[in-house]
């Protein structure tokens, strides 16, 4: 929001006779004591924009306070000032305010959940992968096949860089596995003991844009092939593995169908989760500022960079091991935090609209389950262990995250209905309330000789942003 504020001359005056008074008690004016020159001297000797600025430091907070209150705005940060004219003295502030959310029919949304399962071939690999890790490896005397695990001397060169060399390097030749670099493997099946050039071209849609396209060459002398020898896939193998509760290959069949089935429907609820949020978001109309954004973005900083952002020499160095300049790190992190901001305000709201509260006895519930998850159920650790999370930092951070939990759960209670008439598509409303321009209802506001409060300027912590 856009505030411009004018000042009235006899303001102006009053304040700029303190400053004056202030000046004169700082500065030394040959032939007058400390604060006892006269204001023609004291203008003389500063100037006048050293009074001005001077005045300005203690009036603008003055009529800032004074004009949010008057308006009743409730500022969730800062402002920032800007000094329009001198005369008459009119200033103008950006206020972040707080932000306005509207999440629209989101009770007609409706995304029917994906189906989960598990079929014999997620289970034949899951079974080659385990008897893999107990696989024998014996050496033999013929060119490098498929599956076979070579130990070998490594040189690679990526056009003018400097090589990479790696000696007697061990490690499997799998389809569609990477080593190194995309395309190396696939090109040492074929190849026998002894000395080999490899030179290709890296793809063009490697994630790495500095190696894109470019012409790489490997030499590499190949010490010794073996060949993988599985154990056989039977009742005594089975034992040896020494699984409670599993000693046969039907028993083993059925524990990893069943894993693996968990496993799939926790990984697909957490896509259907984020995909229900994000269309939470695209059926919302949000308008916020982009100090949210900004704090967040100091939020993923602090965390990529192992808080050494704490300090500035301990940020500099980090961005010099990346090679990037802060401006350069904040624009990259900046969509990632508009979207937590997004998805913190939505949650938020639904929130409210659902009345979703956390009792004591709910965090209770939630510590002990985090205990038992962290000591094994063993009593003894628990005590001590409690002591780190049962905090009022610690329970606050568990409120916060169990009010997320059960939003989300709200909505896909909501989301998973079955198909109705009353169901909308989403729109896609969605914006940022800027620091000024078109979009911010600039008020004026007339400032009085009477000073005014200013009410608290901190945002509060949205839910799932602990």
């Amino acid at each position: 929001m856009s505030l411009e504020i004018e000042v009235d001359a006899e303001r102006v005056e009053k304040h700029t006779a303190r400053a004056i008074q202030r000046i004169a008690k700082q500065v030394r004016i040959p032939g007058f004591r400390p604060g006892k020159a006269p204001r023609n001297m004291v203008e003389r000797h500063v100037g006048p924009s050293v009074i001005l600025q001077e005045a300005l430091e203690e009036l603008i907070p003055e009529v800032y306070n004074e004009a949010i209150a008057d308006l009743e705005i409730e500022a969730i940060d800062q402002p920032e000032f800007d000094l329009k004219s001198t005369e008459p003295l009119i200033v103008t502030a950006t206020v972040p305010v707080r932000p306005e959310v509207d999440l629209g029919d989101y009770e007609a949304l409706r995304v029917p959940k994906p189906d989960v399962e598990i079929n014999d071939e997620r289970v034949e690999e899951t079974l080659l992968a385990l008897r893999r890790q107990y696989a024998v490896l014996e050496p033999v005397e013929r060119e490098v096949q498929w599956n076979d695990h070579i130990r070998a001397d490594v040189s690679v060169t990526v056009e003018e860089q400097d090589p990479y060399e790696e000696e007697d390097a061990e490690f499997p030749i799998r389809e569609g596995s990477v080593v190194s670099l995309p395309g190396f493997v696939d090109r040492l099946v074929g190849l026998g003991v002894g000395e080999h050039t490899i030179e290709f071209t890296l793809p063009d849609d490697l994630p790495a844009e500095t190696l894109r396209g470019k012409q790489v060459t490997y030499v590499v002398k190949i010490h010794e092939v073996k060949q993988e020898v599985l154990p056989d896939l039977d009742d005594e193998f089975v034992a040896s593995l020494d699984e409670a509760d599993v000693t046969t290959v039907a028993e083993l069949d059925a524990r990893l169908r069943k894993d693996l089935l968990e496993q799939a429907e926790r990984n697909v609820r957490e896509q259907y989760h984020n995909e229900i949020i994000d269309l939470l978001i695209a059926q919302a109309n949000l308008d916020y500022p982009d100090v949210l954004v900004n704090r967040e973005v100091d939020r993923v900083i602090d965390r990529e960079s192992n808080h050494a952002s704490h300090s500035r020499e301990g940020l500099e160095n980090w961005l010099r091991s990346l090679g990037r300049t802060e401006e350069e790190v904040r624009d990259a992190f900046r969509p990632e935090a508009d979207l937590v901001v997004r998805r913190a305000l939505a949650l938020g709201e639904l929130i409210d609209r659902e009345s979703i509260e956390i009792t004591d006895e709910q965090i209770e519930t939630e510590i002990d389950s985090l205990l038992t998850q962290m000591t094994g159920g063993n009593p003894a650790n628990q005590q001590a262990i409690r002591g780190l999370i049962d905090t009022p930092d610690g329970r606050n951070s568990i409120r916060s995250q169990l009010l997320t939990r059960f939003a989300v759960e709200r909505l896909e209670e909501i989301c998973a209905q079955a198909e109705d008439a009353g169901a909308a598509e989403p729109r896609r409303t969605s914006r940022r309330r800027r620091g000024s321009g078109a979009d911010d209802a600039a008020e004026t506001t007339e400032a009085t000789d009477e000073t005014a409060e200013a009410p608290a300027a901190e945002a509060t912590e949205e839910p799932g942003q602990a």
